[in-house]
């Protein structure tokens, strides 16, 4: 506290000299100027007068402020009484500068009272100094003080730390060091060692507790132990004997066990030494699943993509391996585990490597022949006046099919391209309305054999958008005729053409069949997936090749849109959903044709 209330008299001290010293520059400047008038400036005198006044003035208001008892009070008013007398006279003086005997007016009468003046400034000078004075011997005589205090002090601490020190050893610290040998025996197996009890405080009780806890391990020791081991071998005996690399994880995202070929997976992975789930080298699709799998979450979709495969050389052979996570229930009171299972489907990805080159070729070395075929039937349909009416329809029942054929091998191109990553767009203006229409007729026949009414309902009269026409006409024909193939006879599709907030085609394919579980809604996207134990109610209850919804999928996402599959109105029928972004729409009154 001393020290605080020095420093702060000590700054407002150098703060009170300061002053002192801008107030006596104020006045000497402030007389100069009145000896400027007299040599002819009066403009310029004038000018620094006043300038020398307010700068004085301000400097007097700050002494003033500083001010703490009624004799500097007094001091610095006598200072403010003796400039403003300096002031009056100095007034008088300029007004009869040009006068004769001005200078020696000025001597007899101005120059004194700016003396005057000036004293009173050193006078306010010598209080801040005495102040400042004060502030030092007090300093002095309370520091002696308390050093004599402290010195008091420091010794009575000495002589109750060392009487503190003693009680400290006898009764504190050698039942502690006691303690924590025995903590230390516990630990190396020694259940029989015991503490002494040395009274009822809060070390005796403690001394209690640990020889109770001692005999309750060596107890459960004793008839667990053996069980315990048995069945912690066994279950290392199993994951070490398992094909499949195995990694758990406790509740907290730490990996408490790991198979051998875990660990030669991780190896490969580059990484020898990982503590937790985070430290996995893993794609993030991965470690999401096992945080959820932590969470307690049951994945009910347990089929595999095996494009996550991950690609490894383990024991000198390549490999390909699919991770998979699944909860483990009550690892500990209340919260999940989680097992992660790497399965090997190195075989399963060389055959989809096969299939696909299959098809490849396939569909290169048919693309001549249907060709050559579509030609001569072209050729035989423009000389079909000479056939008869059967003829003709045999004829073209062979065009349609051939036509069929070609967009089933440009189907099995454009999925070899997008495996290949070549998958390119050939972009022009589409007029959406011509590319559902020309569609419907193609299938039209189609849909009158097999009984089923098709109808469009349109919102928008046309949309206008940036595209490929031949890939555009593939996703409304595979919708419509995956809706024909599900449709019983009797049954309807119907569909629906709109525009949403002028930015997006909405474009809706709904059907009167059974419909698609919720399960499956996502997974008929995927390349080959069917649905195999539902019945094709269409035309002649064939069944596609699993790829007519993947190339959905593939060429509305190029286009910049998305497609989903959802259930239709009532909970009855399926509905395919396609939102594309447009160029133009153009609103009439909503039209429906069947």
């Amino acid at each position: 506290q001393l020290a605080a209330a020095a420093g702060q008299t000590m700054q407002r001290g150098q703060e009170a000299l300061e002053l002192a010293t801008t107030l006596a520059g104020a006045l000497e400047r402030e007389d100069d100027a009145l000896l400027l008038a007299l040599d002819g400036h009066g403009e310029r005198a004038r000018e620094e007068l006043y300038g020398q006044r307010r700068r004085f003035d301000d400097a007097y208001a700050q002494r003033f402020a500083l001010a703490r008892d009624a004799e500097e009070k007094a001091t610095v008013a006598a200072l403010g009484r003796a400039v403003a007398s300096y002031r009056d006279m100095g007034d008088d003086w300029l007004r009869g500068v040009r006068l004769p005997g001005a200078l020696r007016r000025y001597r007899d009468e101005v120059n004194p009272a700016l003396r005057r003046a000036l004293v009173e400034v050193d006078r306010v000078r010598a209080v801040s100094f005495q102040a400042m004075r004060q502030v030092a011997l007090r300093a002095r005589d309370v520091a002696g003080h308390s050093f004599d205090v402290i010195a008091v002090i420091g010794v009575g601490a000495l002589v109750a730390s060392a009487l503190l020190a003693t009680r400290l050893t006898r009764g504190i610290v050698q039942p502690v060091r006691d303690l924590t040998e025995s903590v230390e025996a516990i630990r190396r197996g020694d259940f029989q060692r015991r503490v002494r009890v040395g009274g009822s405080d809060e070390l005796g009780r403690l001394s209690e507790g640990f020889n109770r806890m001692a005999e309750t391990l060596d107890a459960y020791r004793a008839s667990n132990l053996g069980e315990l081991l048995r069945v912690q071998t066994t279950l290392q005996a199993t994951l070490a004997s398992l094909p499949a690399a195995v990694i758990v994880v406790d509740p907290d995202g730490e990996i408490v066990s790991a198979n051998p070929r875990a660990r030669g997976l991780l190896e490969a992975r580059g990484r020898l030494e990982v503590r937790r789930l985070d430290d996995l080298p893993l794609p993030a699709d991965d470690l999401q699943a096992v945080r959820r799998a932590l969470a307690g979450e049951r994945i009910t979709n347990t089929h595999g993509d095996l494009r996550r495969a991950l690609p490894l050389v383990l024991e000198g052979r390549p490999v390909h391996l699919l991770p998979a996570a699944a909860p483990i229930d009550d690892f500990l009171p209340g919260r999940c585990g989680a097992v992660l299972v790497f399965n090997d489907v190195t075989e399963f990805v060389r055959l989809e490597e096969l299939r696909g080159e299959l098809v490849a070729v396939a569909s290169h070395e048919l693309k001549t022949p249907l060709t050559t075929l579509r030609l001569t039937l072209l050729l035989l349909e423009e000389r079909a006046e000479n056939l008869t009416p059967r003829q003709r329809e045999i004829l073209g029942a062979a065009v349609l099919g051939s036509e069929e054929l070609g967009g089933t091998i440009d189907e099995l191109l454009d999925l070899t391209r997008i495996e290949a990553g070549q998958f390119r767009l050939v972009r022009d203006a589409v007029d959406m309305r011509a590319v559902i229409d020309q569609t419907m007729r193609s299938l039209r026949l189609r849909y009158e054999d097999a009984g089923v009414t098709l109808t469009l309902e349109a919102r928008v009269a046309n949309i206008s958008m940036r595209g490929d026409p031949a890939r555009l006409r593939i996703v409304v024909a595979n919708l419509l005729t995956n809706a024909l193939k599900y449709t019983p006879r009797g049954g309807t599709v119907v569909i629906d053409m709109d525009a949403r907030a002028e930015d997006a085609l909405i474009l809706c394919v709904t059907d009167s069949g059974p419909g698609i579980p919720a399960e499956f809604r996502d997974r008929v996207f995927e390349k080959f997936f069917r649905i195999e134990h539902q019945r094709a109610w269409g035309s002649d209850g064939t069944r596609g090749a699993g790829i007519g919804l993947y190339l959905c999928r593939q060429i509305v996402e190029a286009h910049g849109g998305t497609i989903v599959c959802t259930t239709g109105d009532e909970g009855r029928g399926t509905r395919f959903v396609i939102e594309m972004p447009f160029v133009y729409v153009s609103r009439p009154p909503r039209s429906r044709e069947t």
